[in-house]
Formats: C-alpha cells, sequence, structure tokens
C-alpha cells in the first residue's frame, strides 16, 4: 500500500482525478486504513472530486473485499463528506442488466472468456450467475464511471491484494477499453508508491501478457 500523504496523489499529473481518489479511497479500505480513507475523502473534496466517483468506486469495490468492509467505508464517506440526499440508483434497467454483464466480462477476459465462464460455472453455479448478473451486470456495468476508468481502479486495489491473474486480466481489460499504458502504471503508483519495485513488477506482468495475447 502505499505510504505517500494522499493530497500528494491526488495533485500527481498523469491520472484522472476521479481516478486517483477511487484507488486511494479502494486501497485504503482493503488496507482497513480507516484514517487514511477519511483522508482521502477529505482531500478529494478539496480537490473538487465529484462525490458520485466516490460512492460508485466504494459500490466497485463491494466486489474485491466485501460487504462488512464496504459497509464501514461508507459510514466513513458519509462522516467525512455528508450527502446532501441519500444517493441511490444510476444502474441500467434490470432488464438490460445480464446482458451488459454478459458482454462487458466477454470484453475483458476476450479470448480467455469462455475458459473463465467454465471455470466459475465449475466452482460454483451461485457464483457464477452472482459474477454474470450482480458483478459484472449489476455493478460494473453502471454508467456513472467507463469501463476504463473502473478496470483502472480495479488494477489498483487488485495489485495490493496480490491478486496476479485478476490483476493482469483487469490490466488487460483497462488497455482493451482505451487506457494508455502510463496510465496503467499510475493506478499502480497510487496503490504501491513509493515501492518503485513493485510497481515495476506489476506493470511489467499486464504489458507482457497484453503483447503476449
Amino acid at each position: 500500500m502505499s505510504t505517500l500523504p494522499v493530497e500528494q496523489l491526488l495533485a500527481r499529473p498523469g491520472l484522472d482525478l476521479r481516478v486517483r481518489a477511487i484507488a486511494c479511497a479502494q486501497v485504503a479500505v482493503w488496507q482497513g486504513e480507516w484514517p487514511r480513507l477519511a483522508q482521502t475523502a477529505r482531500d478529494a473534496h478539496q480537490f473538487g472530486c465529484p462525490r458520485q466517483a466516490l460512492e460508485e468506486g466504494l459500490l466497485q469495490g463491494v466486489l474485491f473485499y466485501g460487504f462488512p468492509r464496504t459497509v464501514t467505508a461508507f459510514e466513513t464517506l458519509a462522516k467525512e463528506w455528508p450527502a446532501s440526499t441519500p444517493p441511490s440508483g444510476g444502474g441500467l434497467p434490470q432488464d438490460a442488466q445480464r446482458a451488459a454483464g454478459k458482454a462487458l466480462f466477454d470484453a475483458i477476459y476476450a479470448h480467455n472468456a469462455d475458459a473463465v465462464d467454465g471455470m466459475l460455472a465449475s466452482f460454483h453455479g451461485e457464483l457464477h450467475d452472482f459474477v454474470l448478473e450482480v458483478a459484472y451486470g449489476r455493478i460494473l456495468s453502471r454508467p456513472g464511471l467507463s469501463p476504463a476508468e473502473r478496470e483502472l481502479a480495479a488494477i489498483a486495489v487488485l495489485s495490493v491484494m496480490d491478486q496476479v491473474p485478476q490483476l493482469v486480466a483487469h490490466g488487460r481489460g483497462a488497455l482493451h477499453f482505451g487506457a494508455e499504458a502510463t496510465q496503467v502504471y499510475e493506478a499502480l503508483y497510487t496503490a504501491l508508491a513509493p515501492d518503485t519495485a513493485a510497481i515495476d513488477a506489476a506493470f511489467k506482468k499486464i504489458v507482457r501478457t497484453r503483447r503476449g495475447a
């Protein structure tokens, strides 16, 4: 996890402020660093980041670090940056979610999509359906962030979780959706700086696998 001040990270060029703030928040939540999450909310507000971006990031985060941490994360956000009205909605119509989720899943995993789909189904049918219908259809397909922005935020938290296959898959997804390699690097930097060795190692895994695809 990055030990640099949040303010320093948010002021760094090379990555959209919304993505940088979401990455800072998600990494803090995964580590249970609630004071750092509180600081992220305060600094993001000060820098002009829309609150909705953090809301979307925390909703997405439930797919990575689960409900208990997500509930505490929203409690922290509500304390540090109260909403004028409780946020709700913002997803695709329910009848469009599954198809959108499957399309997003296929785009991220590309030629490996059928193999990953089959692997999930072999683990448990409920897990498979949850991933397609809820994770991809209800959450990751929300239009509040672009697919590239969501993938960049995902690789930040996956890098500190040391989930290498998922990191590589979502890194390739970010590039597929139009993110620049420099943005991928900056997402990793947000999560891991100043550990340049860890940043470079994670970046090389993504880029090397992309070139070999």
